[in-house]
């Protein structure tokens, strides 16, 4: 499969360089590798502080266009070069990311650090764990990949986000993968809302 193919030449790269980033996989390719079946399209990869998108767009500068897009930043065809590795954009919500964009082994890398969510939902209480949010940092665990142990965000607070964006695919996969492989029963219900709590809890 080219996304783990593509996670493992990152791996290489990330922990050959002796730096220290606060990073986490998120996305499908997290899902996969707790054990939920998924076809991804990419690998995200979100960070912690807007300097650690500094940081991994220099580990990953071998992987950079030699010159800069001619497409607008915003394009999803963009990728980084090494003259703009990366771009910051802010939308009317005022949600702002800023976000790099690379192709390993020919498949896309991402890598994407929200300084301002505009308002998702984030709560351990009432509204739900966002995959984005500040408690990602709380919660992750750690996964063995290729002789590396790498943070990934649970396979509890992905539920949650993927049921927000009404992804019914993703999510029954996910409940799949956590009653084949067992789940963390607090962090789920701190994970879900308060709707979803009613839907899941007649499921798990």
């Amino acid at each position: 499969m080219l996304a783990i193919k593509a996670l493992k030449s990152f791996c290489d790269l990330y922990y050959g360089s002796n730096n220290k980033v606060d990073w986490i996989l998120v996305g499908s390719v997290a899902s996969l590798l707790q054990g939920a079946e998924m076809d991804p399209n990419d690998i995200d990869i979100y960070t912690k502080d807007q300097d650690d998108v500094l940081r991994l767009s220099t580990i990953l500068a071998k992987h950079s266009k030699e010159n800069p897009s001619d497409l607008p930043m915003h394009d999803p065809k963009w990728m980084s070069s090494i003259a703009e590795p990366f771009f910051t954009q802010s939308f009317p919500s005022g949600f702002t990311w800023t976000k790099g964009k690379w192709e390993i082994d020919s498949f896309q890398l991402e890598v994407v650090q929200i300084s301002n969510s505009a308002g998702i939902p984030d709560s351990i209480s009432g509204d739900g764990i966002w995959e984005g949010g500040k408690y990602i940092w709380e919660y992750f665990k750690e996964v063995e990949f290729a002789n590396y142990r790498i943070p990934v965000v649970p396979l509890e607070i992905q539920l949650e986000s993927n049921l927000r964006r009404n992804r019914e695919d993703r999510a029954k996969s996910i409940i799949s993968a956590m009653k084949k492989h067992g789940f963390d029963r607090e962090l789920l219900e701190k994970s879900l809302s308060i709707k979803h709590k009613k839907i899941i809890n007649d499921l798990l």
